[in-house]
């Protein structure tokens, strides 16, 4: 069985901060302290995954690193031999996603805008506070599900934290998880340090590789999720300059200083 796999970097265990774990400027040449660390363990939990997915009997594992451009959130030389990695795609996936795939997986995974009791919770870059599909608010998990359905691929996995989780099981019921930390602030806390408990790394591997081969027999169980157009398409931004980006877009419609809109669109990520 042929694998495709998101790899994202908020959702791994004993990754907490956002502005030392995750983001860096290369115009600046500027790298946080941590996030090489932070690298290295995302690159660990796929290693988990991967051999959780061969011992339920994948036969071919691809990943895609879709936390940014150049260095991403994976560690090319720590990654496991049997696993095979998009680079260069940057945020413009899941690149090399196809009907040829029998499964997708989604590995360190964070909640969408708003969510509670979540750890780095966002949806797609941190300027937007909330996105919504048809009236219902959407992340990065359900963007991911909805690409894959659209070539009939089915999500029957997700790592993250519990935000992530529920997430995922509120879109997929069947779908398996292994939950690596849990938020404790019941406030929405977006990108901020907010309190969270997580797992210790090694055992957060353990858990992943242990639900990454359950995972493996769900795949023929489980449908993929297909979300038929058009799409009415509504982003509040956090400032009033981000959605100037988009609201000369042809259909956008300026709603108020920090919101815009788009009816009846082809896709849904006709504001990203």
């Amino acid at each position: 069985m042929k694998i495709y796999v998101v790899c994202d970097l908020e959702g791994v265990a004993g990754v907490i901060d956002h502005r030392q774990q995750c983001q860096w400027d290369v115009t600046r040449d500027w790298f946080p302290r941590y996030l090489d660390q932070a690298r290295r363990l995302a690159t660990l939990e796929l290693n988990a995954l991967v051999d959780g997915a061969l011992e339920g009997g994948a036969t071919e594992i691809i990943a895609w690193d879709g936390h940014g451009n150049f260095p991403g959130g994976l560690d090319a030389e720590l990654l496991h031999p049997e696993c095979k990695v998009v680079m260069g795609a940057g945020d413009a996936g899941p690149a090399g996603l196809d009907g040829t795939f029998d499964a997708l997986f989604q590995c360190g995974l964070h909640g969408m805008a708003g969510s509670r009791k979540a750890v780095l919770a966002h949806s797609f870059w941190g300027g937007i506070a909330s996105y919504n599909v048809n009236d219902e608010p959407v992340g990065e998990i359900w963007m991911n599900c909805y690409t894959a359905g659209l070539v009939g691929v089915p999500c029957v996995f997700l790592c993250g934290d519990r935000a992530a989780a529920n997430e995922a099981q509120a879109l997929v019921p069947d779908i398996e998880v292994a939950v690596v930390k849990e938020g404790l602030s019941s406030e929405p806390a977006g990108i901020a340090v907010a309190p969270a408990i997580s797992l210790a790394p090694e055992q957060a591997r353990k858990v992943i590789r242990e639900a990454a081969k359950r995972a493996m027999g769900k795949v023929d169980r489980i449908a993929p999720l297909r979300v038929e157009p058009p799409f009415d398409v509504r982003v509040q931004f956090t400032k009033a300059e981000f959605a100037d980006r988009v609201a000369d877009r042809p259909e956008a419609k300026r709603i108020d200083d920090t919101t815009v809109e788009i009816a009846n669109a082809d896709n849904p990520h006709v504001l990203l």
